[in-house]
């Protein structure tokens, strides 16, 4: 079924691709500018399901000729961006970034990129979702998926009985469309739902595109009507309601709200009212259809695959923090725009309209650019071969940004044997517990307890205080509870074990709000709490934190052999809650640094140590380089490990 070309529709797509990369480049100009995404959902439920629906109910329908125009039309340029994206995150981005953005590329040979990243970040807002070149692909597969699906809900549904089918397919829509809200909206309430809450087709997405899907059906028998020239007025007033709602949307909404949740139906409504009470006379329709914006809309698709790897990638080669400068702005909204123009002209569009057969169009633009990544991808990660820099330099490179080694199995998150370190030979008597800042230090207790002759025994788990306050105040991030709640049971049992506790942790996060005054959970409990269990109690105090962009910098010029020193390295977070924690245990428990007894030199040059970095990221050490700085700090601390083994083995 061919639809007659409207052009308000390409100026919609405009405003939809305008407000994304507006967003994109600087969230403070559009808050809601994320919203644009949405609007690509209405605008292609909308057409999709009209030539779907129609082809049906005309007896013409083909699985082929609609997965063959779903090709043409997505994958030339889709790949070729993938491609062209590969090559530059291979020569810009460290070598474990570029594998992980490799394994996200993967993903995108089966569609399935909306669920990579959903598992690889914290969600879309996360900061470390900004450093993917490719995040921006999950809502092409998040429409992929939903066309896999479709014609075969629609197919099953127009088999009944031709007067009651449209009406029965509507409303199956209709519940779908208000489950899948439903679900977006309860999503903080279960910890997958929360996960993958804006990236997934069933929280939300699905009801954004059966918004457009339900709408573009009802249109079919609209069209039938003699609407030019007779519904003008009201054509008007509801489709200036309807760009009212999106342009509210791109600047009232923000990261602030759940989103998609059902505040979603506003900007998805909103886009619907244009979409279906289209008048070629209306205002809307000929702000929509003015030829700039028009030309915008026709190449918007290589506009939204180009500007999220030209921005991501950009800024990692300029080492940008977070905005530009007001010429780099320039440069890459031009880059991108004439990179687009070209994409659309000399691989879009023909893609899309010449003649071709079903066989060329799934081995070409389909099955050898899948082979090709796939070959790419599995070479590179059993062999390293795309790896240009020296073999000592590499392995350097890799220890450093290893937190833990997985062969210590130092019961971080798990528990793996009997989670004894140190001096084995001796009963263990000493716990160390806390979260993931706690089991940094788990090999710097390792060589103290070689060296002084104690084991210790380490529990730790990310995001987990161990406190019972952090289960009672739900202050434990979703993804974390579980393994939370489990190993508490073995720290609880742990403690009652020991001798003596040692605790850690990051102290400046676990925030709550407390009769209107934010209060801190571990610093609040360690001051009234820390002599309860009458044992002998060591808190050792938060890291420095330190700038991920500085660590970055120095991964880059470490790679290629070059000095690198920077005054922006240390950024004093943990500082005041050091301070805090130190003054309310005074007298209670002994508060420790053990990074005390580092000489001159080495104060002055951390986190550089040695000329490693001495973090795997921002406030977490790594083991190579702790084991490092044990060996000079621990003599200096011998009094007090060797008053501690006395105390643990008598």
């Amino acid at each position: 079924m061919e639809l007659k070309y409207r052009s308000d529709i390409d100026g919609l797509r405009a405003f939809a691709v305008i407000a994304v990369i507006a967003y994109h480049l600087n969230h403070h100009w559009l808050h809601g500018g994320f919203i644009g995404v949405d609007i690509f959902f209405v605008i292609s439920g909308f057409l999709i399901t009209k030539i779907i629906y129609g082809e049906i109910i005309n007896n013409t329908f083909s699985f082929k000729n609609f997965y063959q125009r779903r090709i043409n039309r997505i994958l030339p340029v889709f790949f070729f961006v993938m491609l062209f994206t590969a090559f530059f995150s291979w020569y810009i981005l460290l070598p474990n970034d570029f594998m992980l953005f490799f394994r996200s590329l993967k993903s995108t040979t089966y569609f399935w990129e909306n669920m990579f990243f959903a598992k690889h970040t914290g969600g879309y807002w996360d900061s470390s979702a900004e450093s993917m070149p490719i995040l921006h692909t999950w809502s092409l597969a998040v429409e992929e998926q939903f066309y896999i699906i479709l014609p075969f809900i629609l197919l099953l549904l127009l088999r009944l009985k031709q007067q009651s089918a449209t009406k029965i397919a509507l409303i199956v829509f209709v519940i779908i469309a208000f489950l899948s809200f439903l679900l977006a909206q309860i999503s903080p309430l279960a910890r997958l739902l929360t996960k993958y809450n804006y990236y997934s087709l069933l929280t939300g997405r699905a009801g954004e595109l059966l918004i457009g899907s339900i709408l573009g059906i009802l249109s079919i028998y609209r069209d039938k009507d003699k609407y030019i020239g007779t519904n003008l007025a009201k054509n008007n007033v509801l489709t200036l309601i309807g760009f009212i709602g999106i342009s509210l949307s791109v600047t009232l909404f923000s990261d602030k709200i759940l989103f998609p949740s059902f505040w979603a139906i506003f900007p998805t409504i909103s886009t619907g009212l244009i979409l279906y009470f289209y008048h070629p006379k209306t205002i809307v329709s000929r702000l929509l259809s003015l030829k700039p914006i028009v030309f915008i809309g026709k190449i918007s698709y290589s506009l939204y695959l180009w500007h999220w790897p030209i921005i991501v990638l950009s800024r990692k080669y300029l080492f940008v923090e977070q905005f530009y400068k007001p010429k780099q702005y320039f440069w890459i909204v031009v880059g991108t725009l004439l990179i687009s123009i070209l994409t659309y002209y000399f691989i879009e569009r023909p893609c899309r309209l010449k003649k071709r057969s079903f066989k060329f169009s799934l081995i070409v633009y389909y099955i050898l650019p899948v082979t090709v990544i796939l070959t790419i991808y599995y070479a590179q990660k059993s062999t390293k071969f795309l790896n240009t820099h020296s073999l000592e330099r590499l392995q350097l490179y890799y220890l450093q940004t290893e937190y833990l080694n997985p062969a210590e199995n130092f019961c971080m998150g798990e528990i793996k044997g009997n989670c004894i370190f140190g001096d084995k030979t001796k009963q263990a008597n000493i716990l160390l517990f806390g979260d993931s800042h706690s089991g940094h230090y788990s090999p710097y207790l390792d060589e103290a307890g070689k060296k002084y002759g104690f084991a210790v025994k380490i529990i730790n788990s990310p995001a987990c205080t161990f406190l019972p306050e952090q289960i009672k105040l739900n202050v434990i991030p979703s993804e974390f509870k579980r393994k939370c709640l489990r190993l508490g049971k073995e720290v609880t049992k742990a403690i009652q074990e020991a001798k003596i506790l040692i605790y850690a942790g990051r102290y400046n996060a676990y925030s709550y709000n407390k009769k209107g005054k934010q209060q801190h959970l571990i610093i609040n409990y360690l001051a009234t709490n820390i002599t309860k269990y009458n044992k002998k109690t060591i808190v050792l105090s938060q890291a420095p934190w330190i700038n991920v962009k500085e660590h970055e910098k120095f991964m880059v010029y470490f790679l290629h052999n070059k000095p690198f020193k920077s005054k922006k390295f240390i950024t004093n977070q943990e500082k005041f809650a050091n301070a805090m924690i130190q003054n309310s245990i005074y007298g209670k428990a002994i508060f420790f640094d053990p990074l005390n007894g580092l000489n001159e030199k080495s104060r002055k040059e951390w986190p550089i140590y040695k000329g490693l970095i001495a973090y795997s990221h921002d406030g977490h050490l790594n083991e190579y380089v702790t084991r490092l700085w044990s060996q000079e700090v621990l003599p200096t601390q011998q009094a007090f490990w060797q008053q501690l083994a006395k105390e643990a083995n008598e």
